[in-house]
C-alpha cells in the first residue's frame, strides 16, 4: 500500500487528484488532503506517508518551507511537486532538498501514474533491501549469541578446549571469567518456563552476564562481578529481580541455586555442578518460585539402611494383601518420613525406581496396569525419574500405584465395576442435594481422586456432568407432568433454589427456557 499525501491551495486541482489517484491503482491511498504546508506539517508524524505531492507557491508555508521541514521529520518520505511553467525557479530550487520528482500543471493522468508507479517500486525495493540487511544483522546477532552460549556451555561443563575458542572467536568469556563471578542454576517445571528463562537471561547480556542450557529443563546464569565482596549479594538481586520480572507470567515454575564466589576459567565446573546440586535440594520447597543458596547447603546422602527400612514397613506388608487402602497410607507416611530427612535428589529417584519394581513384583497383573498409566515412550521406572517437586513425585507415585491397584482390584471383582452402579444409585437418591465427591468417595471406600478418575473412564463423563444432566431430565420431566407447580417450584426440586440460576442453567443445557420448554 502506497501512502499519499496531497498539499494545494486550489482546492478543484486538490479533489482532482484524489479522484485520479483512488482510480489508478488499489494500492494506493490518499491518507491526507490540505491547503498549504502549515496544515500538512501538523499531521506528518500521525499520518507518515510514503509519497507527498505539493504545491510550490501557498500561503502560511509554501511548498519549499514544507518540504524542507519534511526532509527533517520523515527523511524516507517522497516528495512530487506540482510546478506551474512559470515555477521553474521554484522547482530547481527544490531540487537541492533531493526532491527528484515533479509534474507540470495541469496534471496529466498517465504521468502521474508512470510517476507513482516508479516511486513505488523504488520504495518496495529500499524496504526489501533494509528488511534484508535488518535480516542479515540479526542472524549474525543470533550467530554470536548461540556461539557464546555453546562456550559457556562447554566451560561450566569442564571442557578447557573451550578457552581456545573463546579466544579465536573474539568473545570476552575469558575476560569475563578472570572477574569474581557466580553461577546461577534455574531448574524449570517446564519446557515452556525454560524458554522463558532462557529469553529474559538472553536480554540481560547488556547488563554483562551471560546464559546457556545446560540441560533439559536447566538454564544457567553467569553473574559477572568487579568486586569479589559483592558477588553474592548481586547474584542474589540478580535471583530476585529474575522472579519479579516473570512471576506474573511464568509458563510454569522454578528453583533458582545460587553458588558461591569464584574466579578464573578452571573454577566454572565447579561453580556450576555447586549450584546445580543446590538447585535439586529446591525439591522440598513449597513456594512456586524459590531460591537456594550455599547457606542452606544442598542435601546430603543418607544411610542405604533408611531406605531399605522404609521398604520393608506397611508399605510391603499392605502390598501382600493388596489392600489398597492401606497401600496408599504407607506411601504417604513414606513421604513424610523421607522429606523429614531431605535426602538428595538422585537418592530418591533410586528408591522411587525400587518402590515401584517391589510393588511389582508383589502384585500379579501390576506391571500391565503401570504401563497403561504411563505416557508412550517412557518406561514405568523411568516415570519417576524427573520430577520438578517432591510434592509432585508423591501426587504422581501415588497417582500410579492406587489407580493402577484399584483397575486391578476391579478387574478381579466379578469382572466388573460395581463401585460406580454403587455411586451411579447413591446420586439418584439425593441428586437435588449438593453431591460432595468426599461424601461419595467415604461410602464406597475410595479415595476422591480415583472416584473421580474411574468414574470418567466408566461414564464418560464427570460426576459433576451426570449429576447435571440427572436434574436437567429430572427437571424436563416435571415440566410436562406437574403443570401444578410453578417453574421455580420446579427448580426447587431438583436441586435448585436460585431460580435465576436454574433458568439460566436449563437455557444453557437445553436451548430454551423451562417456561419455553413447558410451552411447546
Amino acid at each position: 500500500m502506497l501512502s499519499i499525501m496531497i498539499i494545494d491551495d486550489e482546492d478543484l486541482i486538490r479533489r482532482g487528484l484524489e479522484k485520479i489517484i483512488s482510480k489508478l491503482n488499489d494500492d494506493y491511498l490518499v491518507v491526507g488532503s490540505f491547503s498549504n504546508g502549515f496544515e500538512a506539517s501538523q499531521e506528518l508524524d500521525r499520518l507518515a506517508p510514503d509519497v507527498v505531492i505539493t504545491d510550490i507557491k501557498m500561503p502560511y508555508m509554501d511548498g519549499l518551507q514544507f518540504i524542507e521541514e519534511l526532509r527533517r521529520r520523515l527523511p524516507d518520505t517522497r516528495c512530487l511537486i506540482l510546478s506551474g511553467y512559470n515555477d521553474f525557479d521554484y522547482a530547481r530550487t527544490a531540487l537541492q532538498y533531493g526532491v527528484k520528482d515533479y509534474l507540470i500543471k495541469p496534471v496529466d493522468k498517465e504521468e502521474l501514474l508512470a510517476n507513482l508507479s516508479h516511486i513505488h517500486e523504488e520504495l518496495k525495493a529500499a524496504k526489501q533491501e533494509k528488511e534484508k540487511e535488518e535480516l542479515l544483522s540479526k542472524k549474525a546477532q543470533i550467530s554470536d549469541l548461540l556461539l557464546k552460549e555453546q562456550q559457556l556451555r562447554k566451560l561450566l561443563g569442564g571442557d578447557f578446549e573451550a578457552l581456545l575458542a573463546n579466544q579465536a572467536g573474539g568473545f570476552s568469556m575469558s575476560t569475563v571469567l578472570e572477574q569474581s563471578y557466580a553461577v546461577l542454576i534455574i531448574r524449570a517445571s517446564s519446557q515452556g518456563m525454560k524458554e522463558q528463562l532462557l529469553e529474559w537471561g538472553r536480554t540481560m547480556a547488556a547488563a554483562g552476564l551471560e546464559c546457556a542450557v545446560m540441560e533439559a529443563q536447566i538454564v544457567a546464569l553467569l553473574i559477572p562481578c568487579q568486586k569479589e565482596e559483592d558477588t553474592g549479594r548481586l547474584a542474589h538481586k540478580t535471583a530476585l529481580r529474575l522472579i519479579n520480572e516473570l512471576q506474573f507470567a511464568a509458563k510454569g515454575k522454578f528453583v533458582i541455586g545460587i553458588s558461591s564466589s569464584y574466579k578464573g576459567s578452571a573454577a566454572a565446573a565447579t561453580a556450576y555442578n555447586e549450584a546445580l546440586a543446590l538447585s535439586y535440594a529446591g525439591i522440598y520447597k513449597r513456594e512456586p518460585f524459590a531460591i537456594v543458596t550455599v547457606k542452606e547447603g544442598a542435601n546430603a546422602s543418607v544411610d542405604p539402611a533408611f531406605f531399605t527400612g522404609l521398604m520393608e514397613g506397611e508399605f510391603t506388608k499392605a502390598l501382600e494383601r493388596l489392600d489398597v487402602d492401606g497401600i496408599g497410607v504407607a506411601v504417604h507416611d513414606l513421604f513424610v518420613e523421607i522429606e523429614r530427612v531431605k535426602p538428595p535428589y538422585a537418592d530418591i529417584v533410586q528408591f522411587m525406581a525400587n518402590l515401584l519394581y517391589t510393588a511389582v513384583q508383589k502384585v500379579d497383573g501390576l506391571l500391565d496396569e503401570l504401563v497403561k498409566l504411563t505416557p508412550p515412550g517412557i518406561g514405568v521406572y523411568q516415570s519417576v525419574a524427573d520430577f520438578f517437586s517432591f510434592a509432585e513425585l508423591k501426587e504422581r507415585i501415588l497417582h500410579l500405584l492406587e489407580l493402577s491397584l484399584y483397575r486391578l482390584a476391579s478387574v478381579r471383582k466379578e469382572g466388573g465395576n460395581r463401585v460406580i452402579e454403587t455411586v451411579k444409585q447413591l446420586i439418584q437418591q439425593d441428586y437435588d442435594k449438593d453431591v460432595e465427591l468426599t461424601e461419595l468417595s467415604e461410602k464406597v471406600f475410595l479415595n476422591p481422586s480415583y472416584l473421580s478418575t474411574l468414574f470418567k473412564q466408566e461414564m464418560g463423563q464427570t460426576i459433576t456432568q451426570y449429576v447435571l444432566q440427572l436434574r436437567m431430565m429430572k427437571a424436563k420431566e416435571l415440566l410436562k407432568k406437574r403443570l401444578d407447580l410453578k417453574v421455580y417450584e420446579v427448580g426447587e426440586q431438583v436441586g435448585y433454589p436460585d431460580s435465576i440460576y436454574f433458568n439460566k442453567v436449563f437455557k444453557k443445557m437445553v436451548g430454551v427456557t423451562p417456561k419455553e420448554y413447558r410451552n411447546k
